[in-house]
């Protein structure tokens, strides 16, 4: 195991040291040096093509600030530990608050790369809860809004890795004080990550579920459920709004406590088309899943995101699943759920864009367990914004909120009866290159030790049945139930 562990981690060492030792790094530190003690520094180096979720388990600081982001069918993935600084807010302008300061801090933010990337450089990791009201009980540890920007962050983009080290610079650090630091961070970054895989009791772990989950939800849940559904249609034909979406948890607790990067890990390798996340600011509370939906993604001024609404269950035969398929194309229901999304992204990217692209007729977007009509839109900014700007004026779509957005919102926490806290929220990351990705936090959930809550939601309308929006709702819990079981300590 030792010699495995030297080999696996024998460039990275040298390769710090030979970058802050070389003429270049003299030259950028004399040209960027702050003029006071407000500034921040980042230097990336190449890194072994390990897994950063492995990285991240084997880090050693299961309590500490953690950050984790993947995708495996677009093989890129985000790993991060450490805070450097905490940006949080809350209120009706939250965004514009994190906005704000976040572009504060990168403004001094400088980065020193041998490697020309787009996911070099300082990154800032966080999210947004769904309504703007301060958080209470299990949401608090999170806030209404936060970000952190990582001292690391190791991306993997292919088969390529880079390894972002940051710290906070000042005008009294010496050029030596600051080779010192970085040379010295890199050697126990190295050494903690061999140690850990020597020691990691995860290299025995047999992966297979078996542990006591107990079910907290009570047996009257499915009469409210019903009764909150038949108020959402009596609200609709009473013109109130067209379509609402209605949300409600599952509460669960286990024997043990529960392994965040185990629970990541089976949803990664179950749902290689979502975006799987985890977000802890400290070992109170975690916020994870795997998301169907993705809110942005952003390179340069070009912008993505996509209409995902309407959904129907898996088929057991290819022949079950075609005709599902051809079900969901045909139902009017479903079809007008998704033209209240595409019309309100719509809406809200013309006040960004002069150009906005998207196809006539949605596609179906299959997973596991479920699938959904989907319409991918593009646009290319008009304008200079960063990523929290263009997150805030899509937050929420109607795929999560309904339609009339703002009349839809002010009825949602009365006929759920729950605090959604940052479920269904936007959750993600960006950085000094104005690259970014965030997605809508559905098929998500939330880890105090071993108390757990997921939480899931379907559209509403007029002609909905309330028996059929309880199984949808029971379906789309299963992929985080699942991954449960493999990830109790």
């Amino acid at each position: 195991m030792q010699d495995y562990t030297d080999n696996l981690f024998s460039e990275s060492v040298p390769f710090m040291e030979a970058l802050v030792d070389s003429d270049r790094f003299v030259r950028f530190f004399e040209q960027n040096r702050p003029a006071d003690d407000s500034g921040i520094i980042t230097l990336c180096i190449p890194f072994e093509n390990i897994d950063p979720l492995a990285v991240l388990e084997l880090n050693g600081d299961s309590n500490g600030t953690r950050f984790y982001w993947e995708r495996p069918d677009h093989e890129m993935a985000i790993a991060a530990g450490n805070k450097v600084a905490v940006v949080k807010s809350t209120g009706f302008d939250r965004f514009r608050t994190i906005s704000n300061r976040c572009k504060a801090l990168l403004a001094r933010s400088r980065y020193f790369s041998e490697v020309n990337h787009s996911l070099a450089g300082a990154h800032f990791v966080g999210g947004f809860s769904f309504f703007d009201q301060s958080l209470s009980g299990a949401w608090s540890p999170l806030g209404n809004a936060s970000f952190f920007l990582p001292e690391w962050v190791l991306v993997r983009d292919g088969q390529f890795s880079i390894l972002n080290v940051t710290r906070n610079w000042s005008h009294n650090n010496s050029i030596d004080d600051t080779r010192t630091w970085f040379s010295e961070w890199i050697q126990q970054f190295i050494h903690r990550l061999s140690r850990n895989i020597e020691r990691s009791r995860i290299l025995q772990d047999n992966g297979k579920p078996g542990k006591m989950i107990t079910p907290l939800e009570s047996h009257k849940e499915r009469a409210r459920w019903g009764a909150n559904v038949n108020q959402a249609r009596q609200l609709i034909r009473e013109n109130r709004f067209q379509k609402i979406v209605l949300a409600r948890d599952l509460r669960l607790q286990t024997d043990d406590k529960v392994s965040s990067t185990k629970l990541v890990h089976y949803l990664r390798k179950e749902y290689p088309t979502c975006y799987s996340f985890m977000y802890q600011l400290n070992g109170e509370a975690t916020f994870l899943g795997s998301s169907p939906e993705k809110l942005l993604s952003l390179q340069s001024q070009y912008v993505k995101t996509e209409a995902l609404a309407g959904s129907i269950p898996r088929g057991k035969t290819a022949t079950q699943d075609a005709i599902f398929e051809k079900r969901l194309l045909d139902s009017t229901k479903d079809m007008e759920e998704h033209a209240y999304v595409i019309d309100a992204i719509r809406e809200k990217l013309n006040n960004l864009t002069d150009s906005l692209e998207y196809p006539p007729r949605p596609f179906i977007k299959k997973y596991a367990n479920v699938q959904h009509l989907c319409t991918p839109v593009t646009a290319s900014l008009s304008g200079s914004m960063n990523a929290i700007d263009i997150v805030e004026q899509l937050h929420p779509t109607p795929a999560v909120g309904g339609y009339p957005e703002l009349d839809a919102l002010s009825h949602i926490q009365e006929l759920e009866q729950i605090e959604r806290g940052w479920y269904a929220g936007p959750i993600g990351w960006y950085n000094t290159n104005n690259r970014a990705e965030f997605a809508v936090a559905i098929r998500s959930g939330l880890i105090r030790r071993n108390h757990v809550r997921f939480f899931a939601g379907c559209g509403i309308v007029e002609n909905s049945d309330p028996d059929a929006e309880w199984e949808e709702t029971r379906i789309k819990f299963q992929p985080m139930q699942k991954a449960l079981e493999y990830a109790i300590e």
